[in-house]
């Protein structure tokens, strides 16, 4: 799987992990968070990183794939509870893949563990982040 656009978040090494979260959290991008590592979910991180560099409205689009909902629970889990996509029938760990606006940072929609990552979900999710972003 030839990724360009997409950072993998390393698993055994916790303080490289936040590092590497602060260091996309800064950049100036809209940010696509994908969690978990099923073929289906790779298969999605794949079109994520495809679409990065197809933004309509010229924004930088980056991927951060952590393959685990465990790393960066912390640090990712307030996204979705600010935006309310977590509900009390909803758990962190239902959430395969959401996407962040540009600062303030602030998550929009996402898709739930088993909902489909296709081309045109994942499309949908980078345009709405840039529609916030404007």
């Amino acid at each position: 799987m030839a990724l360009k656009h997409t950072t993998e978040i390393p698993l055994d090494d916790l303080p490289q992990a936040k590092a590497l979260y602060e260091d996309l959290k800064s950049q100036k991008c809209i940010l696509m968070i994908v969690l978990g590592d099923s073929k289906a979910t790779q298969d999605g991180v794949q079109i994520a990183d495809d679409l990065a560099p197809t933004s309509p409205g010229n924004f930088t689009r980056k991927v951060m794939w952590v393959k685990n909902h465990t790393v960066l629970k912390e640090e990712l889990e307030p996204y979705l509870h600010a935006a309310e996509i977590i509900k009390d029938d909803t758990p962190y760990e239902e959430i395969k893949c959401f996407c962040l606006t540009l600062s303030p940072r602030k998550a929009q929609s996402r898709i739930h563990k088993n909902g489909v990552m296709d081309y045109i979900r994942v499309e949908q999710l980078y345009i709405e982040a840039e529609s916030q972003s404007l």
